[in-house]
């Protein structure tokens, strides 16, 4: 199972959603203009293992200003407004376990990257 991280000006964006049913909200500009209003910085990760692919876009939000300042970089991660939602490749939708795994990766990565919530 490989994870990314993908910043919206990566072409790994629509790459990804052209191999997945979405709607206007998982779209890279659309969480970019999304960004604007929220102050965060637009993301998305995407998890795959052959044609099984797991794809969530989200915005990452700075939250140092709540906690003490020597605790390091502190965020959260909130969605674009419309909910856009987690995307699944009808391989990863019918593969047993394979969602369960995408999700606790995506917890994993989140953590490291100094997510709380």
């Amino acid at each position: 199972m490989d994870s990314k991280i993908i910043d919206f000006l990566s072409p790994l964006w629509g790459e990804t959603l052209n191999q997945l049913r979405h709607d206007i909200y998982h779209l890279a500009d659309y969480v970019s203009l999304e960004s604007r209003r929220n102050q965060g910085i637009p993301e998305a990760i995407v998890i795959a293992d052959g044609d099984k692919i797991f794809f969530v876009p989200y915005l990452l939000r700075q939250c140092d200003d709540i906690c003490d300042q020597d605790s390091g970089d502190l965020f959260d991660i909130v969605s674009p407004y419309g909910y856009p939602g987690i995307l699944l490749s009808e391989a990863a939708a019918s593969t047993p376990g394979f969602a369960d795994a995408a999700m606790a990766e995506f917890k994993r990565v989140l953590s490291v990257k100094g997510v709380c919530s």
